[in-house]
């Protein structure tokens, strides 16, 4: 029995709401894994077992693999799924769930902004102005009025004690979550011209193929290198949930929304994450919105949610 459009779309709106969930409850399981696991580490176990679910699922599905084009394929494993996950892993060891969160927020922006200069997008007023917002929220977060004036606040660890070296402040965990950001921003523009003409899943799936070499290259010694007597049981089933979840499930749950609803929805649902993310981080870690965080949310999140509103005379995408 085929579903009436109103099921229809009940479903996906339910599947978005399921990828939000996923992705927002990430950002603290990977800050608890993280705690335990060396981030070099972690991102190869997580790649490992992404390819192998989502090549399994291709396979299973008897997906035509693509002919061509490899090259490229390799190039956006590189962004989107080695860069993206290793600086998200060392940023969010150092940052917070709600820090990570907020960047993140920030990838609707990067990505307009890289569609503009790649000559996909044409510059609006609203788009300008949503894209001004972000980089407002994010100067907030990354406290760049006390770095102008010197005041060393800013070197400090998530959990307010003076920082010994750049490298262990919130802001650095901060500006790798912003490179992670950058790279999948970068990987959403290069692969948007594929992902027109290849089917996601199995585009997706060759990418996480082509990662595997190159992850394996950097982050096996690192591996090889963990003491398992030193890693409690819970860090393995958070790690094994995240490679199921917001690895392999969010993507089908994403996928299975996008083909079902407009995108300007789907768009705003990121605003659905950063209230899981500060919940999640709120009940698990004990973080908490300072007064700098809401003015940098509310910076963010409107800049944002500008950027999906369709603008006068345009049809809604």
């Amino acid at each position: 029995m085929q579903a009436s459009p109103g099921q229809d779309t009940a479903r996906a709106v339910a599947a978005l709401i399921g990828v939000q969930l996923l992705f927002g409850t990430h950002y603290s399981a990977a800050r608890e894994i993280t705690a335990y696991l060396d981030p070099i580490a972690w991102t190869t176990i997580r790649q490992f077992g992404g390819a192998v679910l989502l090549v399994g699922v291709a396979l299973v599905l008897r997906k035509t693999w693509p002919r061509r084009g490899w090259g490229l394929l390799a190039v956006l494993g590189l962004l989107g799924v080695v860069l993206n996950q290793l600086l998200f892993n060392a940023g969010i060891q150092r940052s917070t769930a709600v820090h990570g969160a907020l960047v993140m927020a920030t990838v609707p922006a990067q990505t307009l902004a890289l569609g503009v200069l790649l000559g996909q997008e044409k510059l609006t007023r609203r788009k300008l102005v949503s894209v001004a917002l972000g980089v407002v929220g994010i100067a907030a977060l990354f406290g760049v009025d006390q770095l102008a004036v010197g005041t060393g606040a800013w070197l400090r660890t998530r959990d307010g004690a003076v920082a010994a070296r750049f490298s262990d402040t919130v802001l650095c965990g901060d500006l790798l979550i912003c490179g992670n950001a950058g790279a999948y921003s970068l990987f959403i523009a290069l692969s948007k011209r594929v992902s027109e003409t290849t089917d996601p899943l199995i585009l997706s799936a060759a990418i996480y193929a082509c990662s595997v070499p190159m992850i394996a290259v950097v982050g096996l010694p690192a591996v090889f290198a963990i003491d398992l007597a030193a890693v409690p049981g819970h860090v393995w089933l958070l790690g094994a949930l995240v490679i199921v979840g917001p690895t392999a499930l969010a993507y089908i749950l994403n996928l299975y929304a996008l083909r079902r609803l407009p995108t300007s929805l789907v768009g705003l649902f990121i605003n659905v994450q950063f209230i899981v993310a500060a919940t999640t981080a709120a009940l698990w870690h004990g973080e908490r919105l300072d007064d700098r965080t809401v003015i940098a949310a509310a910076a963010v999140l409107l800049g944002l949610s500008l950027r999906f509103v369709p603008e006068r005379g345009a049809p809604a995408s």
